[in-house]
């Protein structure tokens, strides 16, 4: 992953990202890792308070506001040992909510992991949204792996 061994790190952030305490409650997330789109801000937050666990660590690449409409993560990290690369854009709308979350997980093995992992957590809650160990290990093996 050329990025992530050519990218400075930052100063990890002291706690959470502004965004994540003001989910608008109609806020839509998507993601590398979905299934589909999820909707409303306690699924967001009880999805994401999880996924939170799964990382190694997190080695910011960048961390900021652009412009007043969007706040951006980018960070390296390892998930069950194998290396991520994580974008977070988030839409801020005009009432100052994050109204759309945006989460890219590279590469695809890692994308497969955390989706796997985040369907063994989820499976019965959000079944539809993660992949199966079945699901994740057919298309880790079409891809080659």
């Amino acid at each position: 992953m050329k990025f992530t061994e050519t990218a400075p790190t930052l100063p990890r952030p002291s706690g959470p990202p502004p965004w994540l305490g003001k989910i608008a409650q109609n806020a839509t997330l998507e993601g590398a890792v979905l299934k589909r789109a999820i909707h409303g801000k306690e699924n967001i937050l009880t999805l994401i308070s999880h996924a939170r666990t799964l990382y190694e660590f997190q080695d910011y690449t960048y961390y900021g506001h652009l412009g007043s409409e969007f706040f951006m993560e980018s960070y390296r990290s390892s998930i069950n040992g194998v290396p991520v690369e994580c974008s977070v854009i988030v839409h801020m709308n005009d009432a100052g909510e994050a109204d759309s979350l945006l989460i890219h997980h590279y590469p695809l093995d890692a994308t497969l992991e955390f989706s796997r992992l985040m369907g063994e957590k989820f499976g019965e809650q959000f079944a539809d949204l993660y992949l199966t160990n079945a699901q994740a290990d057919g298309l880790t093996k079409a891809s080659g792996k």
